[in-house]
């Protein structure tokens, strides 16, 4: 028999009532052990211990869980959850008292939805996703390189996450870089401070004060609500800072192409390319008919992609709009005239001009090094000299590379960069410095 168990956080407000529930709903099922319940929950029994602490509330997919392991009912659960964290007046799956209304309902309004969709071709990143999903307070950094789906995998857990998120959800484009090659003037930190605390109901008199005044207002909502923001293509830490606050309950998630270093006590992932069977996993979803009897081909384009989700998305667009191409014809039209990056555009998205707004922002010596890399017979440096690692970390923080090991010690540059490097800057002798601005991640 186990340690007796703490009693319930008393002061914690709607968690302590939460708590108490979920307490009854376990004492109704025989008081199974946490560690019992830990087996069919897929949670650890300090992460359900928690649940029932009345610390705080514990998160939809937990509550599920630990309601699933003592057999109450999902639907009657997830219900009352949502009411319990954004105010409604409900009563709980075993009756109790009313909650009063959220600042929303007290004032008639709706919280923001601001996400723009989800990525309805989203495949594979189990491992990040997992990390995304990790119980965490701080915020979350992820980065890596120019196409590498970035954003689409933020997006794609944003909107997972959203229903438990009850305050609303925020969001920010921070790159200066349209679609289509506009360029617009990089949002600065207070044009995004003003535009959440309008979306979040606060009146024009709180928004005359200094920066730092309407920080500390936001940081208190941040606090306050469960809330989710996403600051997408963030070009550095001076955008972003006065957007960081301690909270218990809303989540922060920034998407650079930089590791955003100077930025202290925040969470980091670095995006590689997919694996060879997620990118084969994305053709076959997107061209299921063209993919079935072309496994080979699919193979030797995701290769020539790079295993990069934004040259594959443009490849599969491309190749289904347009119904007398076969995947054999576009491999083979690319390894003969290598155009891969000329033809990875649709629309208003292009592979190529998002590789010239990276490189657009490298200083010489780096341009220098990335073309020594380009012309290297695998597009990799075997040993890569001390006083160039500073140019790699520059290269790679402008997204043309990973940061660390992986395209500096055998492995290469992704096809596309190589052959934008080769094909395209070294040819051309296009000079991007006269374009230096604000560039998205």
């Amino acid at each position: 028999m186990g340690r007796p168990e703490k009693p319930v956080n008393s002061s914690g407000g709607v968690a302590t009532q939460f708590a108490r529930e979920l307490r009854e709903l376990r004492a109704r099922a025989g008081n199974p052990t946490y560690r019992e319940m830990a087996r069919s929950a897929m949670f650890s029994s300090s992460v359900l211990s928690s649940a029932a602490s009345g610390n705080r509330m514990p998160s939809l997919q937990v509550t599920l869980a630990f309601v699933a392991a003592c057999g109450g009912d999902d639907e009657a659960w997830r219900r009352h959850w949502h009411a319990a964290t954004s105010g409604y007046a409900q009563p709980s799956p075993q009756g109790g008292r009313p909650r009063r209304p959220s600042l929303f309902q007290r004032r008639g309004g709706a919280p923001p939805h601001q996400l723009p969709p989800r990525p309805r071709g989203f495949t594979g990143r189990l491992t990040e996703l997992a990390w995304l999903r990790a119980p965490g307070d701080t915020p979350r950094v992820i980065s890596g390189p120019a196409g590498v789906g970035k954003s689409d995998l933020v997006l794609f857990h944003a909107h997972a996450i959203a229903p438990e998120m009850t305050d609303g959800q925020l969001y920010a484009d921070l790159g200066g870089l349209r679609h289509g090659g506009g360029v617009r003037p990089t949002p600065d930190a207070a044009d995004v401070l003003d535009g959440f605390l309008r979306a979040l109901g606060v009146g024009e008199d709180q928004l005359s004060g200094t920066l730092d005044h309407r920080a500390g207002l936001y940081r208190t909502l941040l606090a306050e609500r469960r809330l989710l923001v996403l600051l997408d293509n963030v070009q550095d830490e001076h955008q972003v800072r006065p957007l960081l606050g301690e909270t218990t309950t809303s989540t922060t998630l920034l998407v650079s192409r930089k590791r955003l270093l100077g930025l202290r006590d925040v969470e980091r992932l670095q995006l590689t390319p997919l694996s060879r069977g997620d990118s084969i996993a994305m053709i076959t979803a997107a061209l299921p008919q063209l993919a079935a009897t072309a496994g080979h081909d699919c193979d030797r384009l995701a290769e020539l992609c790079g295993d990069l989700p934004l040259a594959l998305d443009l490849a599969v667009r491309k190749i289904a709009s347009r119904p007398r191409l076969t995947l054999r014809r576009v491999v083979e039209e690319w390894r003969l005239n290598g155009n891969t990056v000329d033809w990875l555009c649709v629309g208003d998205l292009s592979l190529r001009q998002s590789l010239e707004s990276a490189y657009r922002t490298l200083s010489p010596p780096a341009r220098e090094l990335l073309a020594e890399l380009a012309r290297s017979p695998d597009g990799a440096l075997d040993c890569l000299p001390a006083d160039q690692e500073e140019l790699a970390e520059e290269i790679a923080d402008a997204g043309l590379l990973t940061h660390g090991d992986p395209y500096l010690d055998g492995h290469g540059l992704p096809p596309p960069v190589r052959d934008f490097v080769l094909g395209v800057v070294e040819p051309r002798g296009h000079d991007f410095s006269a374009m230096a601005g604000p560039v998205s991640a």
